[in-house]
């Protein structure tokens, strides 16, 4: 099998058509870290030769297992292209408080700090999940036409 490289693209079937993920930051350890990926809200019918642009608009990150689900041919690679010079890797996302329904989470990955919020501005609705994705999960969410900035 071949090695995962960052800037790898690849396709997951869905009911709906094919949605893409693209590989932006590798596990930094092997034991719990988990690969990070762009996704994109399109579904298309077929792959098209410039797959690459799809990530220049509306995209959003998760945790995703992609090694794993390579193996298992839960997704295929498509080609690998180059991040842009000027790619960084988010530092804040955020998830649903599991303890009270009524707060958000906003995690800094860079200072490893967590911040409560009651409610989120629109910078901060347009940050990406802090959790990590299953095939099933994010085939679920792309058919269903999920979007950040509707996850409130």
């Amino acid at each position: 099998m071949k090695k995962i490289q960052l800037g790898d693209i690849y396709s997951i079937l869905t009911n709906k058509g094919y949605g893409f993920l693209q590989l932006v930051k590798l596990p930094d350890n092997e034991k719990n870290d988990i690969e990070l990926v762009r996704v994109s809200y399109d579904l298309l019918t077929k792959i098209p030769d410039d797959i690459e642009r799809i990530f220049l608009k509306d995209f959003f990150y998760i945790q995703f297992p992609v090694k794993e689900a390579l193996k298992k041919g839960l997704i295929e690679f498509i080609k690998n292209t180059d991040l842009s010079n000027d790619f960084t890797v988010p530092r804040y996302f955020r998830t649903e408080h599991y303890l009270n329904p009524a707060e958000w989470l906003i995690i800094d990955k860079e200072a490893n700090e967590v911040k409560h919020f009651k409610s989120l501005t629109d910078d901060q609705l347009k940050l990406s999940p802090n959790s990590v994705w299953n095939d099933t999960y994010l085939k679920e969410r792309l058919e269903e036409g999920w979007k950040l900035e509707n996850w409130k």
